[in-house]
Formats: structure tokens, sequence, C-alpha cells
């Protein structure tokens, strides 16, 4: 499962290397990484995999460096669905079959 983040922090040496250290020591794997300027500093935008562990820590510990500005969890942002929900709310866009004499036929039409 993967948790992403929005990590603000101010733009000061070895800021980048001590949150992504901090990230790496404790065990989670960064799969996607973006960084912008903001007037106030630097902002990080992270997809972590936890391996199905808590990020509540790790959003604790990183709030505790010493740069860091603010930490926002997006995970309880995004809700989890089903395959099957996502068929059935973009079911109404799919197009019609055509209907076939055949098929007119089955129906007793």
């Amino acid at each position: 499962m993967s948790t992403q983040f929005e990590i603000r922090f101010d733009h000061s040496e070895g800021a980048l290397l001590r949150c992504l250290g901090l990230i790496q020591r404790r065990g989670y794997s960064v799969t996607e990484m973006a960084m912008r300027a903001h007037p106030d500093g630097q902002v990080l935008s992270l997809s972590i995999d936890t391996n199905g562990r808590s990020a509540e820590t790790l959003v604790r510990q990183i709030q505790r460096l010493h740069d860091v500005r603010s930490v926002h969890d997006h995970a309880d942002a995004l809700p989890q669905h089903s395959l099957a929900d996502y068929m059935r709310a973009f079911s109404r866009f799919l197009p019609m079959p055509a209907r076939t004499p055949q098929a007119t036929a089955e129906m007793g039409h």
C-alpha cells in the first residue's frame, strides 16, 4: 500500500537528505518524489510504500526534523475503492453495445 505525503521545509543545506534518510532508516521505500519551490521554502511530495504498516509514527518523526515546517499525510484524503466500485461508477459512461439481429431474436423481440 502506498501513502502520499507533502512535506514543507526550509531551504537549508541537508534538509532533504535528513528527510529521505529518516524514511529509509525506518524501512519505508519512496516510490515517487517531486519537489518544488515555495515562497516559504521547499515542498516535497512523496509516495511511500508502507508495506501495510501505519505511517502515523513516521509522520511524527518527520515533523520533529530540524527544518521541517509541516507534514500532510494524504492517505485519508484518498478513499480506497474496489475495482467493482469503479466499474459501477464508470459503466454509465461506456457505450452500449450495438444490438445485432441475433441478439434481438434471443431477447424475444
